[in-house]
């Protein structure tokens, strides 16, 4: 079955197309295309089907469209267009109470589906093979840090500001300031404004992310060792630049929409099974 995964975040939509391979391992299937849209374009039903009708010209039809997203609106109008390019595809929204994980979390419905999302492939794609638990942080226009149990439980995290949006926040508070492109400088020492900010932004971004792995662990699993994944639009830029983070997933929100849809649509079958035995059996 092939599907499409439709991520909308509050400054960029992430649309992937997966299909089952049969070579292939991946619970979630195999992700053959990716393509990233701003979020602002969905506000204009011909600027959404513009954005989209190229990048979805190449691929097959969907048996399935799932969409999670943190902007309504943007779903509403989302939902409209991609039932206009595949009329015979069934459109499943992924909301954060039909996400097959179990929360432990006082006010569940404060939750984002992208940090549920994240955490459910975290723990099915890597946690819960080898029996670990995981940290997943996902590096968007918020950072945000999350911890799932050895036996799949959402426990919570912790929400930061994002690279990119301290960076934007450096420069327009402080007039002698200029915008930086968010690349490491060759040192931790700047040798001029530029690098020095770069510095500031970047090595000590993973100063925070590896001192709050640290904390979080030790709250949280004080005597295991968690699997550490980054995901989110920023998350190459901890390749190579720190061994606190174990698996560099940038598809792990996508990966948990499809896993989410593929779950749902297994239950359908089976209890349209156990209702076609019951009909049969009485």
């Amino acid at each position: 079955m092939s599907l499409l995964a439709v991520d909308i975040g509050n400054t960029s939509t992430t649309v992937g197309f997966f299909v089952d391979d049969r070579s292939s391992t991946h619970e979630a299937g195999t992700l053959r295309h990716r393509f990233d849209i701003p979020t602002r374009t969905l506000t204009h039903r011909a600027l959404t089907r513009e954005a989209l009708d190229g990048p979805l010209t190449t691929l097959g039809k969907p048996g399935t469209i799932a969409i999670a997203s943190v902007v309504p609106w943007a779903s509403d109008e989302m939902i409209v267009v991609l039932h206009e390019i595949y009329p015979e595809a069934k459109i499943l929204v992924i909301a954060s109470a039909n996400i097959p994980l179990t929360i432990q979390y006082p006010h569940p419905e404060e939750l984002g589906t992208d940090r549920l999302l994240g955490a459910l492939a975290a723990y099915r794609l890597f946690g819960q093979p080898e029996q670990r638990p995981c940290i997943v942080i996902d590096l968007g226009t918020a950072t945000t840090y999350d911890c799932i149990t050895r036996d799949g439980v959402f426990l919570g995290g912790a929400i930061a500001p994002g690279l990119e949006l301290s960076a934007e926040a450096l420069t327009h508070r402080a007039a002698q300031l200029p915008s930086i492109e968010l690349l490491f400088p060759e040192s931790v020492i700047g040798q001029s404004t530029v690098e020095s900010m770069q510095s500031g932004i970047l090595y000590g971004g993973m100063a925070a992310i590896e001192g709050m792995i640290d904390r979080l662990r030790k709250a949280a699993f004080p005597d295991e060792r968690p699997i550490v994944v980054a995901t989110g639009g920023l998350s190459r830029l901890v390749e190579g630049h720190t061994d606190a983070v174990t698996h560099v997933d940038p598809a792990l929100v996508l990966e948990g929409i499809c896993l989410s849809a593929r779950i749902a649509s297994e239950l359908t079958t089976e209890l349209a099974v156990e209702r076609e035995a019951l009909a049969t059996k009485n």
